[in-house]
């Protein structure tokens, strides 16, 4: 590749002798130094910068004036600046109105150099939401490349497990050496770190897709059950199924007979599992619309915003390949608008608004902050 410019993201990014997190720093560089990158090695940047040479991840480095991609955005202020310098200094040269698609024709120090119909100039990052950079519309699950990427990251890319690590950053580590390939692929064309998304997967359902008996990680809801069917089968409903009403999301227990004794089910597959079997049996649809499947926890009911035709189909999917688990995920942040809050939020690093719209407000707080941890676990654990 030609030489190019580059700006450090990470607070302190480890500069390796080769292209392998196995291989101790030679070096560190701090955030928003600028290094001159030599050559790319897969995941890998060969750099240099005031005399020391090495290799460390793309995913802490913003190329400048990097000719490799262009990217779409779309204004998120209500009234954007768009100056003639990377500076608040520089007198203003047009402005742009919220919901104004551009051009982002190259990034330094947070601030996107941009086209937009007649106006080019400098914009701060942090009023443009960057929206797909693939050319292909439809639905992620959709594409080739979905079924054709590795699963895994390349070997020199994952992280070795120590057994000095935290339970928290063996899981970590684990997910992403099985999942990081396909990872990698996705984050790119929605624009986003693939930390965050790591970060996620570890927090929704522990990097789990798949119990050891190959069904599908499922979480029944009580409370949407009661929203999807039990509201127009009361009697039967209240007789197997109760839920805190406060707050709905507690408290869920189930018995099969009134004579039985009431017991609490989440945190087990196989509990789980037999609680979905018994609502399945009083309605299918209805109940497969009120679990939560696979790692990325999405609700059934939400099977039409992700691209399929019913909850059924959402279902087998899912139960097939992790692809698709994942794939939905990145579709259901994605949604339907032109501006994805979601994808917006983790591209700014606000995991507590994520969180409010991924988990919902009442967990924003608690969510977001697992997610904000193992985002910087994995992080640390990469460099």
């Amino acid at each position: 590749m030609p030489t190019t410019k580059a700006v450090v993201t990470a607070n302190m990014l480890n500069v390796r002798p080769l292209a392998s997190t196995a291989r101790a720093p030679i070096g560190q560089v701090g955030r928003g130094a600028t290094v001159e990158v030599l050559a790319k090695h897969g995941r890998w940047y060969r750099i240099k910068t005031n005399g020391l040479t090495g290799f460390v991840h793309e995913a802490h480095l913003r190329l400048q004036d990097s000719p490799a991609r262009p990217r779409k955005g779309v204004v998120s202020a209500r009234y954007l600046n768009v100056r003639p310098g990377p500076s608040t200094r520089k007198p203003r040269v047009g402005q742009l109105e919220r919901g104004t698609q551009l051009e982002v024709l190259a990034e330094a120090d947070g601030w996107y150099r941009i086209r937009s119909g007649d106006v080019t100039g400098y914009v701060y990052g942090d009023f443009v939401s960057i929206t797909e950079t693939s050319t292909a519309g439809g639905y992620l699950h959709e594409r080739d490349e979905l079924r054709a990427v590795a699963l895994a990251p390349a070997a020199s890319e994952k992280i070795a497990v120590r057994r000095d690590f935290s339970s928290r950053q063996k899981l970590i580590a684990r997910t992403w050496n099985r999942l990081g390939g396909l990872l990698h692929l996705l984050s790119d064309m929605v624009a986003i770190d693939v930390a965050s998304i790591v970060a996620v997967l570890a927090v929704e359902a522990g990097g789990r897709g798949f119990s050891a008996n190959g069904r599908m990680i499922i979480r029944f809801e009580n409370h949407i059950y009661w929203s999807q069917w039990g509201k127009h089968n009361v009697d039967t409903f209240g007789v197997h199924f109760r839920y805190d009403n406060d707050k709905r999301w507690r408290r869920h227990a189930f018995r099969e007979t009134e004579t039985d004794a009431w017991e609490s089910f989440h945190g087990n597959q196989a509990s789980e599992w037999r609680v979905f079997e018994f609502a399945r049996g009083l309605n299918e649809p209805a109940a497969m619309r009120a679990i939560s499947m696979g790692v990325p926890q999405i609700m059934g009911f939400n099977f039409s915003s992700i691209g399929y035709d019913s909850v059924r189909e959402m279902f087998d999917r899912f139960q097939s390949d992790i692809r698709y688990q994942i794939a939905g995920l990145f579709d259901f942040m994605r949604g339907s608008a032109t501006v994805s809050p979601m994808i917006q939020a983790l591209q700014r690093r606000k995991f507590v608004d994520f969180a409010a719209r991924y988990n919902g407000p009442g967990q924003a707080a608690k969510y977001g902050a697992w997610i904000e941890r193992d985002f910087e676990l994995f992080n640390a654990l990469l460099q």
